[in-house]
């Protein structure tokens, strides 16, 4: 079973052997896009007639969108968040859509761990504790969220030997099993030395009592959207010894505000942007359709 028409709506980093692949699954010719469309009826005039349609997290996808595109069947959102498409839409007219979930993971653990040794070893323009080199060992280890890259931060910061706590709506026995420790938040706050938040987009998990008990901290924040409010970090981060790492998120603005901030760490980059994260995202993107044609569908979204 193929697709009688496959378009790819916006700029996706797809592999070229992930595109062959994709032709494959295909009766006609793929259209690709190189540019996200600049509105709605963008996307509908490059939907068209087509059955299927892969996208990024970027482009909207919505009832007008659904009701003009008779044919579609299938959405594929290559990228975790699904925010930007009508589900409830999607559902009554049968169409399928599914996501891709920890693609790039592994790059942002690599991440997390680069900066925060640059910071305690004074490798950049910062160092934490300045009259102090430290180690990572046995210092504590906070974490807000044990899912899927909570659980590879926990594993990297146990291998470094430090000391690690978690705080997650539920509890977790195979990790705590493996050394790590179950605290409540204001706990974790008050005894991490390092605080890296790992929760969905958009949950604001820090308010300005929690920043209060956070005293000589770095807090490592790579979340898609606004976990706190800028005013209660921007209080926190000019006190001495306070320092955050900051992940780029694409697209918003609450990121790009704090670009230049004494003591927030910010490059000009996403961390999970790597060649090997391309590969991971077009293969599961694959993996995907394929087994919708196959009449198994996997990681679709309800």
């Amino acid at each position: 079973m193929k697709f009688k028409q496959i378009v790819v709506l916006d700029y996706l980093t797809f592999t070229p052997e992930s595109l062959e692949a994709l032709s494959g699954l295909c009766e006609g010719e793929i259209k690709v896009y190189e540019d996200d469309p600049k509105d709605v009826n963008s996307v509908i005039s490059r939907i068209g007639e087509a059955d299927c349609v892969l996208t990024s997290w970027r482009s909207e996808i919505n009832s007008e969108v659904i009701e003009a595109c008779s044919n579609l069947k299938y959405i594929g959102v290559c990228a975790t968040s699904v925010t930007k498409v009508d589900l409830s839409a999607c559902s009554k007219k049968g169409i399928v859509v599914t996501n891709v979930r920890d693609y790039g993971d592994e790059g942002v653990v690599e991440w997390i761990f680069y900066e925060l040794l640059c910071l305690i070893r004074g490798l950049g323009k910062y160092q934490w504790k300045s009259d102090k080199v430290n180690e990572l060992a046995g210092k504590t280890f906070g974490i807000i969220g044990l899912g899927v890259l909570g659980k590879m931060v926990a594993k990297a910061a146990l291998g470094f030997n430090m000391n690690v706590v978690y705080y997650s709506r539920t509890r977790n026995n195979e990790f705590e099993n493996k050394g790590c420790k179950y605290l409540p938040k204001k706990e974790l706050l008050k005894l991490s030395d390092f605080i890296s938040l790992q929760i969905p987009r958009d949950l604001k998990i820090l308010d300005k009592s929690d920043f209060d008990l956070m005293k000589e901290k770095v807090l490592i924040n790579n979340v898609i959207g606004e976990a706190f409010l800028k005013k209660d970090f921007l209080q926190w981060v000019s006190k001495e010894n306070n320092f955050a790492i900051m992940d780029r998120s694409p697209s918003i603005d609450f990121f790009d505000s704090f670009l230049g901030v004494d003591r927030v760490i910010m490059r000009d980059l996403i961390s999970g942007r790597t060649e090997e994260c391309f590969t991971r995202l077009s293969n599961k993107s694959i993996e995907n359709i394929k087994a919708y044609l196959s009449s198994k569908v996997i990681n679709q979204v309800k």
